[in-house]
């Protein structure tokens, strides 16, 4: 089986574009099959080539790779020898309208209580009504058959059925001589053999024409499946109404992990859980989990997500981002996960752990510091040291709680706040907790 991705190089991925990606990754991996990634530049106005490269780059960091990729730009002559032949065979015929004149005709129709679909006026002209335009470069649409049921049985949709009558015949080549989605896309379906087609509830009509395109190039019809839009505070999420891309999930810290273990469920009666490597999603894909209803996405969901993928994840999964920090130890890495919101925390932690840290003490604590260095148990420091100096700190003071913990953590850390003291110990050893106490001790 084959899937394909096929965004517009027109800006950024945003996270409606994510979610596709990632459902047609996930379908074909889990079928051991191919994910096929498609450029639809033929918008050449508005679609770059570094849009491209940042499409790609922002797929590779979601750690979604494809088998093959191409431009729709690069096959223009595989579209006009289509074009032409659906020509010769009557499926397409030119038009004349301006948009003024297509755009009061559709007004009409609506105040005649008629759908708002094309008159095809065009395939009733005169001669004489022809003479009349030929100053005007005519657009090309395509003749949908009357009196038909189209029908597809959609893997999240079950069976779905369209009356060719409330249908447009739609527009496939405009005045200018570029393409509009429809026609190439179906070339590129048939000549790539794509199987399964992922996308948006809002191509469902698309696809009810697109068969019947299919159809009259004697293609084979893929197996379709419409996903949910994505909501956002009662608005559909585009990247046009300013729905987050990547850069911007990027820009908050977000772990890739966590972006595709939310992804993957929403939508679906599963709940959300923590994933930390790829195999783990397509192990739990069922592309029929998917149901019908509106799918909210809430940024701050994938924000609480964060700290928990973090939490879960392996010193493998992190050991090279790790040595570019100068951290090798797996036993650093068990330390602070539990305790960061986001990788960069780790840094703040590498300086806790440094012999560079400068403890805090207060003039009043200095004592007490004192004191609990010379309570701090002889020998190796190990997993039980930190109750058992505790407990012997108890028996010569006073202080209890937070009067007691939180001048050993300034003591010790610099900070007020952090990490399990009881597992910060050993992996600072007892020279330096001995440093940091008498340092304390002596401003």
């Amino acid at each position: 089986m084959i899937t394909r991705f096929a965004p517009s190089p027109t800006g950024y991925l945003h996270v409606g574009n994510v979610r596709t990606a990632l459902i047609c990754w996930l379908y074909a991996r889990k079928q051991n099959g191919r994910f096929l990634l498609r450029f639809d530049d033929t918008d050449v106005q508005r679609s770059r080539d570094e849009y491209i490269k940042e499409i790609e780059s922002d797929l590779l960091w979601l750690n979604m790779d494809w088998d093959s990729s191409f431009r729709q730009s690069s096959r223009f002559d595989r579209y006009e020898d289509v074009f032409n032949y659906l020509l010769k065979e009557g499926f397409i015929y030119p038009c004349y309208e301006t948009k003024e004149e297509l755009e009061f005709k559709r007004k009409m129709r609506l105040k005649s209580g008629l759908p708002p679909i094309y008159d095809r006026s065009a395939l009733n002209l005169t001669q004489a009504e022809k003479n009349k335009y030929f100053r005007r470069v005519p657009y090309f649409r395509f003749k949908i058959g009357q009196d038909r049921l189209i029908s597809w049985n959609d893997e999240i949709r079950g069976k779905v059925s369209f009356n060719s009558e409330n249908i447009s015949d739609p527009i496939i080549r405009r005045a200018d001589g570029t393409y509009t989605y429809m026609l190439p896309s179906i070339i590129d379906d048939m000549d790539f053999n794509i199987t399964h087609i992922i996308r948006g509830e809002d191509h469902i009509s698309n696809t009810a024409v697109q068969i019947h395109m299919l159809h009259a190039l004697g293609a084979s019809i893929p197996m379709f499946s419409h996903l949910s839009l994505l909501y956002s505070d009662d608005n559909k999420i585009s990247k046009r109404i300013g729905g987050s891309s990547v850069k911007d999930m990027q820009s908050y810290e977000l772990e890739p992990m966590a972006i595709n273990s939310y992804f993957a469920k929403i939508g679906t009666s599963n709940p959300v859980s923590v994933h930390t490597r790829m195999i783990e999603l397509v192990d739990s894909f069922d592309i029929t989990a998917f149901n019908q209803a509106p799918t909210k996405f809430n940024m701050d969901d994938v924000l609480k997500l964060n700290p928990k993928v973090l939490h879960s994840m392996s010193f493998n999964d992190v050991e090279n981002r790790l040595r570019l920090l100068n951290i090798t130890s797996s036993d650093f890495w068990h330390f602070v996960c539990g305790n960061i919101k986001k990788f960069s925390d780790v840094e703040q932690w590498v300086k806790v752990c440094s012999k560079d840290m400068v403890p805090i003490v207060r003039e009043d604590d200095k004592d007490f510091i004192m004191l609990a260095l010379n309570m701090l148990p002889q020998g190796e420091v190990h997993g039980n040291t930190w109750n058992t100096w505790i407990s012997n700190i108890k028996q010569h003071t006073d202080r209890r709680a937070k009067n007691l913990f939180v001048p050993l953590r300034l003591a010790l850390t610099g900070l007020s706040t952090g990490p399990e003291l009881a597992r910060l110990l050993p992996l600072i050893g007892r020279m330096e907790i001995v440093r940091r106490l008498s340092y304390s001790i002596t401003q």
